[in-house]
């Protein structure tokens, strides 16, 4: 006997089954299923107890194909009627009992896609657009699938499958963009097919689908009909706003707006979506219109009903003789429920019920599936390790961020190109002010996501760990904080730094440069120091003072200085002591005066030298005294071109034609021996070096 209905493809070991029943659905981007019951073979005596005994286990994840034998009238020259095929995996199978002649099983099938489902997965993707990313995921299973898509989809900079399904991730992504898929049944398999519109629908394989009249009911008709049909009109929203920031062009507006009101009243409802996920307004207006088209063409679905086992979801047809004119139109399938009775072994005629429930959509709207699949949400700060190239202890761009491996990604290879720049949060970031560190590769950093969003996140803080260990040891030294860098190339001794330690009694300021320090103060500097200070310096030092320098010590000072020691003033310098000074020199000193030089002591000076000592003046040289002694363990000798004594009224206080030094008395005559005469020079002796000349 024939049969509406037949299973095929299951292992040649499976004992033979006849479906009784089968109930399903299928929908656009869903993932449907149908539900088939099925009874062994008659057995050839009712009394025969053994039980075909079926290994479910071995039925699970089988491909598994339907025949079923559409409506007669399709083809009525012909003996053998059109087919359908429904062709899936099976996901469930259970045993349901038996009578005396027969074992029942029912079987769950599923598209392919299905498999997707049962994955879960942490993953990056880098400057791919959502195409590239459908086929990096799909073909790794290796199972048919076709994209039928026209448009150019843009690369996006940064996505991330974050614990989700890979269908899911898919599903999300096609939601996001306005692209769905439908299955395509074969004989021995099923294609997945991806598209964007309803021109790439195909339309279906039997003339006798492609145009379906409308009639109540009309049992006698010879040929596929429609016999129930609601055709409807819905309010939805009509407008789409929707706007993000980038920082990158922090003051640009990116905000879009969209309007695609219907033709109904209340129709300029506004959604207003943020953050819209765009940095780019042409981007932002794509992704605005693919949602209000969404939202636009659920105010235009219609729904039926036949009695037919060929209505394909996602295929074309033209309704006809429906009474309201406009809704005999175009359409294309976007959802089917199918119920198809088989007669039972027993039966002696070829029995078969069929109901079949449809929405439907007209060909001139374009379906956008909604966007009901969440962005997973991340819950709270996570970790993650600064990566760059292998030579680079740096890796940072103009805005200082940096790149990481999180802990979760097990396809990284903690290189520059593990994700994507992340921005580093700052005590405080101006208009070329504020602070900066750049966390460097291999630091443990804290990333948080704005608002949560798995494609959006920023370093908020560094962390130690047991290879990034704090600069000092703890806890001993716990009262101890600072911060403490590292010279690039260098170790652990090669760093600037500064320091406070805060146990009572030993606070302590430190600091240190591991090369040059540079200070600079634009007006006043105070620098109060309560005990002592020491200043060393290994080479140079240099200070210059525009103005005024002061130093006051309360006690001694002490300079000792190993090679020369050059002091120069421009103006007036004067050495003031309340004591004694001492100038004590292992060589010569030399004392040069471009003008008057005076030297004032208050009590008795002194001169001692253990050479020769001159005097020289280029004008008259005086010496002033109430007496003058001239002492030599040898001899004295005055030596001049000419030598007056007491000459005349030579000084105001000489006289009596004595004369005499200016300022001296004059030298009082000896019985006239000297009076009116010159005295002639004798012959010099030379008695020392003083004038060699001589």
């Amino acid at each position: 006997m024939n049969r509406i209905m037949t299973l095929i493809n299951l292992a040649e070991t499976t004992p033979q089954l006849v479906i009784t029943r089968l109930s399903g659905s299928e929908a656009l981007s869903t993932l449907g299923h149908y539900c088939i019951q099925a009874e062994t073979v008659s057995r050839e005596e009712e009394n025969d107890d053994n039980v075909d005994e079926i290994e479910l286990k071995s039925l699970i994840g089988q491909s598994v194909s339907l025949r079923i034998a559409l409506e007669a009238e399709l083809q009525p020259s012909s003996s053998d009627p059109p087919v359908r095929w429904i062709n899936g995996i099976i996901e469930k199978a259970r045993y349901l009992g038996h009578d005396a002649q027969h074992s029942q099983y029912e079987l769950m099938i599923r598209p392919w896609l299905f498999l997707l489902t049962k994955t879960v997965d942490f993953k990056i993707y880098q400057q791919k657009s959502v195409v590239d990313i459908l086929h990096d995921v799909l073909k790794d299973y290796g199972r048919p699938y076709e994209i039928r898509l026209e448009e150019a989809y843009p690369s996006l900079d940064y996505q991330v499958q974050y614990g989700e399904s890979d269908f899911d991730f898919l599903q999300r992504l096609m939601e996001k963009w306005g692209i769905y898929w439908f299955v395509e049944h074969a004989e021995n398999s099923h294609k997945i097919i991806i598209v964007e519109s309803p021109q790439a629908h195909p339309p279906f394989m039997h003339d006798g689908y492609q145009t379906l009249p409308y009639l109540a009911q009309s049992p006698d008709y010879q040929a596929p009909y429609i016999h129930t049909f609601h055709y409807q009109e819905a309010l939805t929203t009509g407008h789409w706003v929707t706007s993000d920031y980038d920082f990158t062009a922090s003051r640009k507006t990116l905000s879009v707006t969209e309007q695609q009101p219907r033709k109904t009243h209340l129709n300029r409802m506004e959604i207003y979506d943020w953050p819209g996920d765009f940095t780019d307004t042409d981007v932002g207006e794509r992704l605005a219109k693919v949602r209000i088209e969404s939202l636009g063409a659920q105010g235009h679905r219609c729904s039926g009903s036949a009695d037919l086992r060929g209505m394909l979801c996602g295929s074309q047809f033209t309704l006809s003789n429906y009474p309201l004119g406009k809704a005999n139109r175009s359409y294309f399938i976007l959802s089917t429920e199918l119920e198809i009775i088989n007669n039972r072994q027993s039966s002696t005629e070829v029995i078969c019920q069929t109901r079949c429930h449809f929405t439907v959509q007209p060909l001139t709207k374009r379906y956008r599936h909604p966007q009901n699949t969440p962005k997973p949400r991340t819950f709270g700060p996570q970790t993650a390790r600064v990566t760059g190239p292998a030579e680079k202890e740096i890796w940072t761009d103009q805005f200082g961020r940096v790149k990481v491996r999180f802990q979760w990604d097990r396809y990284g290879h903690n290189s520059e190109a593990d994700s994507c720049w992340l921005r580093v949060s700052q005590a405080w970031a101006g208009n070329r002010f504020g602070g900066m560190y750049i966390p460097r590769v291999g630091h443990e950093v804290i990333v948080d996501f704005i608002q949560g969003d798995p494609d959006r996140p920023l370093i908020i803080g560094s962390l130690y760990n047991d290879k990034s260990t704090p600069p000092w040891a703890l806890p001993n030294n716990g009262s101890q904080s600072g911060l403490i860098s590292r010279s690039l190339g260098g170790s652990e001794v090669n760093f600037n730094g500064i320091r406070f330690e805060d146990r009572l009694g030993q606070e302590q300021y430190w600091e240190q440069a591991e090369r040059d320090m540079h200070r600079l103060t634009k007006q006043n500097e105070v620098q109060v120091i309560g005990a002592s200070q020491q200043v060393e310096v290994g080479q140079n030092y240099s200070s210059t003072v525009a103005g005024t320098s002061n130093y006051v010590v309360g006690a001694s000072v002490g300079v000792t200085v190993g090679g020369a020691h050059h002091t120069t003033v421009g103006g007036l310098m004067s050495m003031n002591a309340g004591a004694a000074i001492g100038i004590n020199a292992g060589g010569a000193i030399g004392i040069a005066s471009g003008g008057a030089m005076s030297m004032v002591t208050g009590g008795a000076m002194g001169l001692a030298v253990g050479g020769a000592m001159g005097l020289s003046s280029g004008g008259d040289l005086v010496i002033s005294a109430s007496r003058i002694r001239l002492i030599a363990d040898s001899q004295i000798i005055l030596q001049a071109g000419q030598i007056d004594f007491n000459p005349g009224d030579a000084g105001p206080r000489g006289g009596g034609g004595g004369g005499g030094i200016i300022g001296l008395p004059g030298i009082k005559p000896t019985a006239g021996l000297f009076v009116g005469k010159r005295l002639s020079p004798p012959t010099p002796t030379i008695t020392s070096s003083i004038n060699p000349e001589v």
